[in-house]
């Protein structure tokens, strides 16, 4: 591993967050596209992610939904620390 596979793992997660600009965005793809070793712990880091993603998908019943709504509108300074 030499010092652009650091800086390329160092931004990866801003990368897969899309929270780097156009120009490191740009470079750590160029550099994914050139580096196996790098591309593979891209490519393991987003299954990761997706995997995480799918499995925390929850079906919250509408009934329970309309609850929260009412408690919200009920009491909505609570919310925000007695701002409102």
């Amino acid at each position: 591993m030499n010092h652009n596979c650091d800086e390329a793992l160092a931004s990866l997660y801003l990368y897969l967050d899309s929270e780097l600009d156009g120009a490191n965005t740009a470079g750590i793809r160029s550099h994914l596209e050139k580096c196996t070793d790098c591309f593979g712990t891209f490519d393991f880091e987003q299954r990761l992610r997706q995997v995480v993603h799918d499995r925390l998908q929850e079906n919250v019943p509408e009934h329970l939904l309309d609850r929260i709504k009412a408690a919200i509108d009920d009491h909505p300074s609570s919310l925000s620390g007695g701002l409102a």
